[in-house]
């Protein structure tokens, strides 16, 4: 039976697995994103005459250099909040599919870019006197500022992107070895038709296994699982989310998120269990209210046999599952602060959501 004092080694295991985690990505990722990046500030800089002549013609002609140009700003500006500024939704096409933009686009940005450059960074612009070796090194740190700005900022964003990846791939790997089989769509209907997302229980075949699928079946929100597994030939799914927490500050959001899901599918006729599979930084009293008091079970990536176990035997952490059991060596006014804890975060859904869970 799982107890506070085992979930909390648990939790020092794979806070130390996040740390890992986290360092070997964001390394491998950072060095891999620098060169290309150097590359293009050099198309920018030589298209633009070291950034003093950023006209229209030379965006229309090379519209990649607008993601250079976005970081030679004061301050940096968002492909968002540029799109919006000419009138478009964001700057994507003209920066990663070479999209032109019009004539009236171009120069709007043009001008904003020569409002908003960065004339501390790049000196030479405003005729400051320099020799040959001043401004041979004035160059050479501008461009290293300017690369440097948007490696840090585009491996934060494909750290997100790569670690959610990595943790689904772990699940599909475990599940995998069950073995179960990968489902790619959803099985078609008696009539040929196919939903958008899981609105059956046939819609996953017996001992398969989808990602990222809507869950139909007149659920109210219609949320996307990370993973809907069918183990066996039993009319169960179980829909697994997948956590991953670099700052202690997310758990409360993260956990919310669980629970709201967790809600929604309740409301759904299908007969779903929700699961949870955490990695990181988490609150030990948000963990165990959510696993005792919603009745979530929740297991840790670095341990993905345990979630076999339950799918394939039923049991959680050597038992037979029965959340309202565990943790019997935490007080009442323990679990109630975990509870009200999340009951107060900023994304509460709807008010009665967070009574206590059956549990499934």
């Amino acid at each position: 039976m799982l107890t506070r004092k085992q979930l909390l080694a648990e939790m020092a295991t794979s806070e130390e697995y996040e740390e890992r985690t986290y360092k070997e990505l964001t390394q491998s990722l950072f060095l891999a994103i620098q060169e290309p990046l150097r590359q293009l500030y050099d198309v920018a800089a030589e298209a633009t005459g070291l950034f003093a002549s950023i006209t229209s013609d030379v965006l229309r002609a090379k519209p990649r250099i607008i993601k250079t140009l976005r970081y030679c700003l004061a301050p940096v500006i968002s492909q968002m909040r540029l799109g919006q500024l000419i009138g478009i939704g964001t700057t994507e096409a003209f920066e990663e599919q070479g999209a032109a933009p019009t004539p009236d686009q171009a120069g709007r940005l043009a001008e904003w870019f020569r409002d908003h450059l960065d004339r501390e960074r790049f000196r030479w612009l405003d005729g400051e006197t320099m020799s040959d070796p001043e401004a041979r090194l004035a160059e050479t740190y501008a461009r290293l500022w300017t690369v440097s700005l948007q490696s840090n900022q585009n491996t934060s964003t494909q750290y997100r992107n790569q670690r959610k990846e990595r943790q689904e791939q772990a699940i599909a790997d475990a599940l995998l070895g069950i073995p179960l089989t990968f489902q790619p769509v959803i099985a078609a209907s008696a009539t040929g038709v196919r939903h958008g997302g899981v609105n059956d229980i046939a819609d996953i075949v017996p001992r398969h296994f989808a990602r990222e699928k809507k869950i139909l079946g007149g659920s109210q929100k219609k949320q996307k699982a990370d993973v809907v597994v069918r183990p066996t030939d039993a009319p169960l799914l179980f829909c697994i989310e997948a956590k991953a927490v670099g700052i202690r500050l997310d758990s409360t959001k993260r956990l919310k998120e669980l629970s709201d899901k967790q809600t929604d599918w309740h409301g759904s006729s299908l007969p779903i269990t929700t699961i949870g599979v955490v990695a990181g930084m988490f609150s030990v009293a948000e963990l165990v209210a959510t696993i005792k008091l919603r009745g979530i079970p929740i297991f840790f990536e670095h341990d993905l046999g345990k979630l076999t176990e339950f799918l394939t035997q039923g049991t959680y952490f050597g038992s037979a599952w029965d959340h309202l059991a565990l943790f019997p060596d935490t007080s009442a006014d323990e679990l109630q602060k975990g509870l009200k804890k999340l009951q107060s975060s900023t994304a509460v859904a709807r008010a009665g959501d967070w009574e206590a869970s059956p549990g499934e």
